[in-house]
């Protein structure tokens, strides 16, 4: 019973966390990007300081998400354009080359003071020309994975009077 409750409570809670994707969610998505978005938002992540950083490019589309290596520039805690994507021969190249820009319908929509912030190691989704939705994932500052707490022993061992 305690079983179920606890999963009951971590799908509520995720469905709380995603919540504010829900379009993207609404079917699910397969891939990788469910165990990278679970990880940083539990785990949290340092501030990311100024500067070139590696990242996980994350590309979801009709449900389906694949994630590549890339890098980004960080200023002022905001990601800076461009972004790459890394290709098999370690070679970086701009994002562009794969997507379009970004829908500005979409962009009109959005708090342009908000729109390239990075929270717990993530960027906010941004949504392309193609409608492809895409999230970076600044992986090497999020935070160590938490232990277990250790659990005590039932009442009667831990409780009974010693024997002399």
């Amino acid at each position: 019973m305690k079983i179920v409750c606890t999963l009951a409570m971590f799908f509520l809670m995720l469905s709380g966390v995603f919540a504010q994707e829900k379009s993207i969610f609404s079917q699910g998505v397969e891939g990788c990007y469910e165990d990278y978005y679970i990880a940083f938002h539990e785990r949290g992540a340092d501030p990311i300081p100024d500067g070139e950083h590696e990242v996980v490019f994350v590309v979801l589309n009709q449900g389906k998400s694949d994630c590549f290596m890339g890098k980004a520039t960080v200023k002022d805690g905001k990601v800076a354009l461009p972004v790459y994507i890394q290709k098999d021969d370690e070679a970086y190249v701009p994002a562009e080359r794969m997507f379009k820009s970004l829908d500005m319908e979409w962009v009109a929509k959005q708090d342009i003071n908000r729109l390239y912030e990075i929270t717990d190691g993530m960027t906010n989704i941004f949504q392309t020309q193609e409608k492809y939705h895409i999230r970076l994932f600044f992986h090497t500052f999020i935070h160590p994975d938490h232990r277990n707490n250790k659990k005590a022993p039932p009442a009667q061992e831990l409780l009974k009077e010693e024997e002399n």
